[in-house]
Formats: structure tokens, C-alpha cells, sequence
């Protein structure tokens, strides 16, 4: 569970309780909402005075439950597969696109700057937010980059798949850039490059991000990147409307106006945002086959690994546009 589930901590306990019932494991990490302060946001506690001290409550109720929140080693049809849970803030220094005139400022829009309560040494209007949370991995992953570094040198194991995921989003590719998003300034509170860092040291084979509530399902630089948001309810209302009334092809295409009756009948696949259910991205056959997403095919980024080639920042070329520069 990539975090956003709810500030309530009634209700986060009730939903992993859910997912516990269904799976025989369950990860969390937490995001922004669930870090949340209000009068109903947690049981009387006397570390919830800041949003550090929300962490602490989610946490310890996560270990109680017996939800991980740390890394853990399964064995899936005898391969050795890591999931990894990477604990991540935003900085608006990961916005590498030229400012809009005009667009308010994050702290005027979002309401993690109202909702949340931090020490005096941290500021959510620099990065120091965003590297104290990193900070949080420490030792943990720092040892386990070099525990898979041993185990993928080992001539007695099989190379261990890594599946890490986030509540932020790692890479500016990631996100569409700002001509096409209804909030200009939305790079600056949805990113992290310490983020991007922690995946490349830990050679992710999968990573999956959430907060943005855009679909992407594509590699980049060797990782597969998931973001499968299950949003809100008005969102997922949208999608169910979105498409009912048509038919789509196996490509995901909607047939060509004038079609004959013949290629209208042969597309009977559903548009794939008629229903939205979670997505595999490693069964017993190994990593899943991407699918196909709006956005990765917007920016025709592979939905193929890629093994010789290093990672071509896109985004960081895309964003560097002047407003307006990709029509």
C-alpha cells in the first residue's frame, strides 16, 4: 500500500485488517494525508503533537498488525523477491520546468501546509523536509544495498528481484509536464530526488509511486515504473463512464469512424478504465507485462525493458520547455 489511505487511524487500521484478510502479506509506507493532524486523526497520544509524532502512531500500529513497513525477503515459485517500502517527503527544487506566471504557490493549494505540523528545524518550503525523511531509510537499506550486491555476486543464488515502492513520485518523467496539468505548480509538492537515488542504489527491478493520481506503467533505465492509483471515489466514477458507450480493439484503440460492420463487432475489448482492479506486476511467471497507460503513451516511453541502453532523461529535457513548449 503505497500511503493515502486515510488520517484517521481507526480507519487505516480497519482497511490494512481488510487487505489482511485477503493477503498473506501486507506492506505500507506512509503519504502525506495519512500524516495529517486534527481533533479525530489518532488516539489520544502525546507524540502526535507533530506530524513526526503521526508517523510514530502509524508505525506502531502498522507493528502491531504485524504490517510490514520495512524490508522483507519472500521466496515466490523459488525466486528470492525483495519488497521494499521507501520512506520519501517532496521538495519543489524536483520541479526542473520553467515557472508559470500567475500559478499560486503550494503552500496557498495544498493542504499538507495547513494539515501538518513539523519541528522548527524543518520547513516543507525547503528540501529539509525531504532529507529528513530520507534519513529514515538509514541503516536499513544502506545495509541491504549491500546485502543484494552480495547476494547478485553469489555463484550459490539465483539474482534476488527487487520490487521497492513510495508514496512520491521518483523522476520527472514521470509526471506530465506543466502546460497539460490543470495546477501549474503541482511539480513542486509531488517529487523526490533523494528518492531517485534510493532506487538507483537499490538497482529496483519495479518501483511503484502513487500521490499524482496519473496512471503510468513503463520502464525507464532498466526499472518498470507503477503508478495504478485507486483515487477517489469521483475519479473512479469517471472512469466508469469514461468509454461505456464505446467498444476498443486488443490495441485499446477505439475503432476508426466508418468502420465496417465486420471490424465493429471484432472490438469487443472493454476500455480499460471501464473496471479498475489492482494490478500484478509479479506473479509465478516473473515480472508482469506492462500496461498500456495514457500518459507512458502520450510520451511513448517503452513499456519493453530495456537492457543496454542507460536511462535517457526525458522529463529533464521536456521540463527545461519554456510554458507552453510541448503543444
Amino acid at each position: 500500500v503505497a500511503g493515502d489511505v486515510t488520517h484517521k487511524l481507526s480507519l487505516l487500521e480497519e482497511t490494512l485488517a481488510i487487505l489482511q484478510a485477503k493477503f498473506a502479506d501486507v506492506f505500507f509506507t506512509p503519504g502525506n494525508h495519512d500524516l495529517w493532524l486534527d481533533s479525530s486523526s489518532s488516539a489520544p497520544s502525546t507524540s502526535s503533537s507533530s506530524s513526526f509524532g503521526k508517523l510514530d502512531d502509524v508505525l506502531s500500529l502498522c507493528a502491531r498488525m504485524g504490517v510490514q513497513t520495512t524490508a522483507k525477503k519472500m521466496e515466490i515459485e523459488g525466486t528470492h523477491v525483495w519488497i521494499v517500502p521507501i520512506f520519501s517527503w517532496y521538495h519543489a527544487s524536483w520541479d526542473r520546468e520553467a515557472d508559470w506566471p500567475d500559478a499560486l504557490p503550494p503552500r496557498k493549494v495544498m493542504a499538507d501546509f495547513r494539515a501538518c505540523k513539523w519541528p522548527d528545524h524543518l520547513s516543507p518550503h525547503d528540501d529539509s523536509l525531504a532529507r529528513e525523511f530520507d534519513k529514515l531509510n538509514d541503516p536499513e537499506l544502506g545495509n541491504l544495498e549491500t546485502v543484494l550486491d552480495l547476494e547478485r555476486d553469489s555463484a550459490f543464488e539465483k539474482n534476488p528481484l527487487v520490487i521497492s515502492f513510495s508514496h512520491f513520485v521518483p523522476r520527472n518523467e514521470l509526471i506530465p509536464e506543466k502546460s497539460k496539468l490543470f495546477y501549474k505548480n503541482l511539480p513542486k509538492a509531488v517529487g523526490s530526488d533523494y528518492l531517485e537515488r534510493r532506487i538507483e542504489e537499490l538497482k529496483s527491478d519495479v518501483h511503484v509511486f502513487g500521490h499524482t493520481h496519473f496512471s503510468w506503467d513503463c520502464y525507464i533505465g532498466g526499472t518498470r515504473y507503477v503508478q495504478w492509483p485507486l483515487a477517489y471515489p469521483k475519479e473512479q466514477e469517471r472512469r466508469r463512464k469514461y468509454g461505456i458507450s464505446q467498444t476498443f480493439s486488443s490495441s485499446g484503440q477505439p475503432p476508426k469512424s466508418g468502420a465496417s460492420a465486420g471490424d465493429a463487432a471484432a472490438a469487443k475489448t472493454p476500455h480499460p478504465f471501464a473496471e479498475w482492479k489492482p494490478l500484478v506486476v509479479y506473479d509465478s511467471a516473473g515480472v508482469t507485462p506492462c500496461k498500456r497507460t495514457y500518459w507512458c503513451n502520450h510520451y511513448q516511453l517503452s513499456t519493453q525493458k530495456q537492457r543496454a541502453k542507460p536511462a535517457v532523461p526525458l522529463a529533464r529535457g521536456r521540463n527545461a520547455l519554456k510554458p507552453g513548449g510541448i503543444k
